[in-house]
């Protein structure tokens, strides 16, 4: 069952003008307002939490719901029923015109991509990086985490052997979430990832986000800290953009990884 107390960060105790505080900071986020630039898939996810939300707000601002529900979710039951809503009052001859919609955002100019508002960029990470973990979880099955500080995820694959073929290269896979996938992100996270590499292993970072430069720009940035590495190898890095889950890979990116984002896209359609 829905933990409604988890949902508005509030203790179980909270009192009323609390979770009044706590409904109205985190429905912010997932207004329509705040979303409306961000992809079809986003948006329906925001009006879902959203409505999860109002239903929290409204059963822990009610004494006697919030008592049942206490009541159940300390034993285990499922959430209680919503109440059947009152019939809409009918509208007064005096009652204020409603409000106009938002104007559209202004347009992005050409060739530059759009980034998130700062509203609605934590959003996007959450749901950006849920949705990798459960397609590693997938594709990479029995993947153990490892310590990889600046990172977001970092797991390392065991491939088995099977009976008749050979078992696949093993992977050391580290992702990252940024604002804007570009060469001040591959600086960001190259240092970091030389650390993670490993003899028996390929090392692949995906760095993710809701912006991404050109492929020639963010070639150039690879290269530039290879050269400062003074080395040809160092991690395969495949830039990602998640509005579609369209990635830049190199050639040397291993199939699991390929895979990985292959069940991104899949999803989305």
């Amino acid at each position: 069952m829905k933990n409604y107390y988890d949902m508005l960060s509030v203790a179980r105790d909270a009192p009323a003008d609390e979770i009044k505080k706590a409904f109205r900071r985190e429905i912010a986020r997932y207004h329509p307002d705040k979303v409306q630039h961000l992809g079809q898939e986003f948006q329906e996810m925001a009006s879902g939490i959203a409505a999860d939300l109002t239903e929290a707000y409204r059963i822990l601002m009610d004494p006697e719901l919030r008592g049942r529900y206490d009541e159940e979710l300390s034993g285990g039951g499922g959430a209680p029923r919503p109440a059947a809503a009152p019939p809409p009052a009918a509208p007064q001859p005096d009652a204020a015109a409603p409000p106009p919609p938002s104007p559209p955002p202004p347009a992005e100019p050409a060739g530059q991509a759009r980034r998130p508002a700062a509203a609605g960029i934590d959003f996007v990470r959450k749901a950006s990086l849920s949705r990798l973990r459960d397609a590693i979880g997938d594709v990479l099955s029995g993947a153990e985490p490892f310590a990889a500080p600046g990172f977001d995820i970092a797991v390392a694959s065991n491939p088995k052997r099977g009976l008749f073929k050979k078992a696949e290269d093993k992977v050391r896979l580290l992702a990252k979430f940024v604002t804007q996938v570009d060469a001040e992100a591959v600086a960001s996270v190259w240092p970091g990832a030389a650390k993670a590499q490993a003899a028996d292993a390929t090392l692949c970072v995906l760095l993710v986000g809701p912006g991404m430069a050109s492929a020639r720009d963010l070639a150039s940035a690879v290269s530039e800290q290879r050269r400062k590495g003074r080395t040809t190898g160092g991690p395969v890095l495949v830039p990602v953009d998640v509005r579609d889950w369209e990635a830049l890979f190199p050639p040397e990116t291993p199939a699991p990884v390929r895979s990985v984002i292959q069940r991104l896209k899949d999803e989305r359609q």
